[in-house]
């Protein structure tokens, strides 16, 4: 995953486009024109792909005869001599093309394949960007770059929309233009061959001039690399998506969800929200554009008539939303104003003459309760009071609140005027509640999804101690005898090595024993008549309540065998618990494997309840208890239980799906798990069937199949330091005070070493980025003190950032000045040599001024080579830590040469980050 040298897709001093002579198409002419309207300030360059040779006989490339090395180049020419022509621009120092449709006449599967193997071929010496093939083409309005076939153009803005769709970007473009909404950059990616919707979404995320982001898509190919980027962007900037997938075809193979579960999954944990239509889509747009941030959920509905607003209310409910309490003094209040004989409540009715100032005066009120979040009004046309006026006194009050206001016109015609002035004043209006409150319930969800986003789950069990050497100790003895799963007994001997308790099955002789049993374990039970001699499963009776249903059941289940083969014999009867003690429905947990995100867990009710593909939910490991709740609160099925132990038994089953993904973390030969039915106790969960698939793996650790890593507590080291108790670990979420607290720290010398400049502060987004990171291309170290009340504090902070290929790390490090030369920031340094070493990260490069005398010694005696830098006044730092393979040492001088500096350490956004001791 890598940004590297996209500033010169997103921001070129020069463009070129390059189209095949004979057949000049539509597409060059577009772009061409588009370009020339756009206001773009550099030289536009037009140019053939070929010349015939002098004597008529065939053609050939000749790129390099152009006057203006162009930073970006549109090729518009078939797909068969992209390669060539990439060859040709990378030669001549271009570092970006947009490969746009083209004719594939002839060409097979295996020939397209080919050519996109040779197109990165091609471009990999140069570093050179490729977008597409088949992209419509790039705009970013605000430098006049409209290098696409966009019927419409972007006005500037700061929305980012990237689509896999052109006919898509069309469509949001025109009807975007017509709310006055505008775009930071407009982007169609095709079939995303190098710059795929990864790449896009880290350059968006540190893009300054994008605010949000918009995304359609259809799929990814990399799970890990997608979430990595995903949660990136989502961290300081909303991003909305639209995925048209969910009638897909059912589960893939035997798992008990579909490919869209799994990216719902997906998006949930990124922090992102999820839209179904294109109407969504457009009212996301604006609703990006115009929408404060919100603090709560909790809505206040007004409107002129008891009607609509118990509409809006129900809609609300309905949809999982939380009406908003309104306070005793707010209730006073309105009383006054409205003089009604009935207590104001919510929804809020108004008169239907109610005055335009006394609707301005009713929210106003209720704008001044700390116990709403947001408002909606709904208003529906009046004899008495025009719609448009309503409209101007809602927009003077909401325009100076701080929560926001949702406004929603009901009336069709009549009521157009009224959205238009609300718009003006830069509300979002709608004609129907149900709109009105989709737009604010996909907002909540947006908030809550981010707080899905910070959950770092940790790689080693923190609440309890699974028996880690009797699990492998399992699995070893399963492998070691050539199965593909493990046994019941081996089954639970692994569940109960990480707390989950697994009852074993009695299996009794005659009707007599198993009468016996049952009365021992209480009813109700489940049946099963293990037949000695037929193939296919055991018949089984569930839901036996007594000695006489027992009676009954072994006679049908015999006959129904006998009939199907009449040389069956019984050759016993196991019994199990068929209900939970508790009252509570069965469950079933599992693991199910999906070729992009890796591991699924997944959740619903036990097949003898009925459970369906739409009942179970997904999740992608690992889980805390945080994401083990919000997955029971979206499966719901516990909500059948007795009230009294609810909160009980979603505790209880939380706690089992914590242990199922950290045996997941621990134990990478586990491809698949089927727990069913589980039944869920006060005292935790019994699982009474067990089906675990193993495979052999060479890995050790299961993490590294995730589509997100968790929280590396491996790497924690404790130790004394001048003579006190010092944590050196992995940067988490909740450190942004004690990071900021740490950069404030630096006096004005050592921030000038640091960070080439006078900063001594960052803003709170770039402290939420720097501390909220993915722990797989970003890890950063941090040294962390309690102070007397217990109080943590960040002494210094090492940071290495990792290239796609994992040739090549940059490293910053940043200690305090009132500490500096005691020793901490070698042992910072050393920390993240050795993390960069245990990757196989090839070599580890830094930057820090030629001035800055006590970090080049430091990097001298850890084994650096020091040479001067590409700029005036810095040295360069650069430590080899292993050997490249073979076939990668070209990529890793062409990287050394010419590879953007990525963006580490702790500096201004999108500016260039060194590192340096202080």
């Amino acid at each position: 995953m890598t940004v590297r040298n996209l500033e010169f897709l997103f921001r070129p001093k020069s463009v070129a486009v390059v189209s095949e002579p004979d057949e000049p198409g539509r597409y060059a002419e577009v772009v061409l024109r588009n370009l020339a309207a756009g206001g773009f300030s550099g030289p536009i360059i037009s140019v053939a792909a070929k010349k015939r040779s002098l004597f008529g006989i065939g053609t050939h490339i000749h790129i390099d005869e152009l006057e203006v090395v162009p930073d970006l180049a549109i090729i518009c020419a078939p797909l068969r001599d992209a390669p060539k022509i990439i060859a040709k621009l990378g030669a001549r120092g271009t570092r970006a093309v947009i490969l746009g449709p083209s004719r594939r006449i002839r060409m097979t599967g295996d020939e397209l394949a080919e050519v996109r193997r040779a197109i990165l071929d091609a471009a990999k010496p140069f570093l050179m960007r490729v977008l597409g093939p088949g992209s419509g083409g790039l705009a970013v309005p605000s430098h006049g770059l409209n290098a696409s076939v966009a019927t419409v153009a972007a006005v500037p803005g700061k929305i980012a929309l990237v689509t896999q769709s052109t006919a898509v970007a069309a469509a949001v473009l025109e009807r975007a233009g017509s709310k006055g909404i505008g775009f930071s950059s407009v982007l169609h990616l095709g079939s995303g061959v190098d710059v795929d919707l990864a790449d896009t979404l880290d350059w968006l995320a540190a893009d300054p001039d994008t605010e949000a982001i918009l995304v359609q898509f259809h799929s990814i190919a990399a799970g890990r690399k997608f979430m990595s980027a995903a949660r990136a962007a989502a961290r300081n900037k909303p991003v909305v998506a639209i995925r048209g997938a969910r009638a897909e075809a059912g589960p893939a193979g035997k798992r008990p969800f579909t490919t869209d579960d799994v990216y719902e999954a997906a998006l949930r944990r990124a922090g992102w929200v999820r839209i179904d239509t294109l109407e969504d889509l457009f009212d996301a747009a604006e609703a990006l554009a115009r929408v404060r941030p919100m603090h709560g959920e909790r809505l206040c509905i007004i409107a002129n008539g008891h009607g609509l607003g118990r509409i809006a209310a129900d809609t609300l409910l309905r949809s999982g939303g939380k009406l908003a309490t309104l306070s005793d003094e707010t209730v006073k209040r309105l009383g006054k104003l409205l003089k009604t004989a009935s207590p104001p409540g919510n929804p809020l009715a108004l008169p239907e003459d109610i005055a335009p100032e006394n609707w301005a005066a009713a929210l106003s009120a209720v704008l001044a309760d700390s116990e709403t979040d947001a408002v909606l009004t709904v208003c529906s046309p009046s004899p008495f009071t025009p719609g448009a006026e309503v409209a101007k006194a809602i927009g003077e009050v909401a325009r100076d609140a701080e929560r926001n206001v949702f406004t929603c016109w009901v009336g069709g015609a009549a009521m157009l005027e009224a959205q238009r002035i609300a718009a003006a004043h830069g509300l979002l209006s709608h004609d129907t509640p149900e709109k009105a409150i989709a737009i604010f319930q996909g907002i909540v969800n947006y908030e809550r999804n981010r707080e899905l986003l910070v959950q770092m789950p940790p790689s080693v069990a923190e609440d309890f101690t699974p028996n880690l050497a009797a699990a492998r100790g399992v699995i070893a003895e399963a492998i070691d005898g050539g199965a593909g799963m493990l046994s019941p007994r081996q089954a639970r001997q692994l569940l109960q090595a990480y707390g989950i308790a697994a009852a074993g099955t009695h299996l009794d002789a005659s009707i007599k024993a198993a009468i016996w049993t049952a009365d021992e374990i209480g009813y109700p039970v489940d049946l099963t008549l293990v037949l000695a001699n037929a193939a296919g499963p055991d018949p089984v009776a569930t839901g036996l309540r007594s000695a006489g249903d027992i009676h009954f059941a072994v006679r049908q289940l015999r006959a129904n065998a006998r009939l199907a083969n009449p040389a069956a014999r019984v050759g016993g009867y196991r019994l199990r618990p068929s209900a939970a003690r508790s009252g509570a429905p069965a469950c079933r947990f599992g693991v199910a494997d999906d070729a992009v995100f890796g591991p699924v867990i997944f959740l619903g009710p036990a097949a003898q309840e009925g459970s369906t593909m739409e009942s179970c939910v997904t999740a992608l490991p690992p889980l805390n208890l945080t994401l083990a709740k919000d997955m029971l609160g979206r499966c719901r099925f516990l909500e059948k239980g007795p009230p009294k132990v609810r909160g009980t038994l979603a505790s209880r089953a939380a706690t089992a799906l914590v242990r199922l993904s950290q045996l997941l973390t621990d134990i990478d030969e586990v491809a698949g798990v089927e727990l069913d039915p589980v039944h869920v106790e006060t005292s935790g969960v019994v699982v009474l069937d067990a089906r675990i698939r193993i495979e052999k793996r060479g890995r050790r650790l299961g993490f590294r199949r995730f589509a997100i890593r968790p929280y590396p507590k491996e790497l924690e080291q404790r130790l004394v330091w001048e003579g006190q108790p010092l944590l050196i670990r992995p940067i988490r979420p909740e450190d942004e005070t004690t990071l900021g607290d740490l950069i404030g720290s630096l006096d004005p010398e050592d921030a000038r070493m640091r960070f080439f400049g006078t900063m001594r502060s960052l803003p709170r987004s770039q402290l939420a980025r720097f501390t909220q990171i993915d722990y797989d291309r970003e890890m950063a170290l941090v040294a962390i003190v309690k102070d007397r009340d217990g109080v943590e504090r960040s002494l210094g902070e090492v940071r290495a950032v990792t290239d796609p290929d994992n040739t090549v790390a940059d490293f910053a490090i940043v200690v305090r000045s009132d500490i500096k030369g005691k020793g901490l920031g070698r042992r910072l340094l050393a920390s993240i040599i050795d993390y960069s070493r245990s990757r196989g990260t090839v070599e580890l490069r830094g930057e820090t001024m030629s001035g800055n005398l006590r970090m080049q010694h430091l990097a001298r005696d850890l084994g650096f080579e020091l040479k001067t830098g590409e700029d005036l006044g810095t040295i360069a730092l650069r430590l080899r830590l292993r050997e490249p393979e073979r076939e990668g040492s070209t990529a890793v001088e062409a990287v050394r040469v010419r590879r953007q500096k990525p963006a580490v350490g702790l500096g201004k956004a999108g500016g260039r980050k060194r590192g340096g001791e202080k």
